[in-house]
């Protein structure tokens, strides 16, 4: 039995989905072979690595760490792919039911021309958030100076559930409904936790009681 086995999409310049799509082409045709390896020939048993990519996973190893998943954090599939290796590659089918928060991103304010203190604020967004896609050969590494600046601010921001408090970086951020991304670099947007959903659904049950509750006394 094979543990753990993948190729991660990002955080360095060998890990991206065209490298990942070329290694389990040719990975899922072997095991559809069933031939084995000469010390153990015949069907083996193999657990790939990973469904999903993992924000918060220790870097230590690399910062491709965080990106083994064949779905992005957001269930959506990133390249096709064919788990029976028959060679019938198509995209996954992507997750159901996913609800993102509000289309907003926080970035650095256009006006803003002293950038002296952001290399302090984008360590400490970085620090508290993921910022593996900036590295070199990642899939951010193409962004200016300010484009690392408003990246930092935003994973920050959307790994916070976007509260208002959590784009400011001493007044050079700001909050903007056009999507930030640029290019290959995505400027994710996050998504709403189960426990986000029940507390909504709650609430909302306790408002339409309430308003029912009127009614009725009228």
């Amino acid at each position: 039995m094979v543990g753990e086995v993948g190729w991660p999409t990002d955080g360095d310049i060998n890990a991206n989905t065209k490298l990942a799509k070329r290694f389990y082409d040719g990975f899922l045709k072997k095991m559809a072979s069933k031939k084995g390896t000469p010390l153990r020939p015949g069907p083996m048993e193999v657990y790939l690595f990973g469904l999903l990519d993992e924000d918060t996973k220790n870097v230590a190893p690399g910062a491709f760490e965080r990106h083994w998943g064949i779905f992005r954090y957001d269930g959506q599939p990133k390249f096709p792919i064919d788990f029976s290796g028959q060679g019938h590659e198509k995209m996954p089918t992507a997750a159901k039911g996913v609800i993102y928060m509000d289309p907003q991103w926080c970035v650095l304010k256009q006006d803003v021309k002293n950038l002296s203190t952001a290399p302090l604020e984008v360590d400490y967004a970085c620090s508290n958030s993921d910022c593996t896609s900036l590295g070199y050969g990642s899939s951010c590494d193409n962004l200016d100076m300010r484009g690392n600046v408003s990246y930092a601010f935003n994973m920050y921001f959307q790994m916070q559930d976007q509260s208002v408090e959590a784009c400011d970086f001493n007044g050079l951020a700001e909050i903007v409904k056009q999507n930030a991304s640029r290019g290959n670099c995505l400027f994710p947007i996050e998504i709403m936790s189960a426990g986000d959903r029940i507390s909504l659904g709650f609430g909302a049950t306790i408002f339409v009681g309430l308003l029912l509750f009127l009614f009725a006394a009228m």
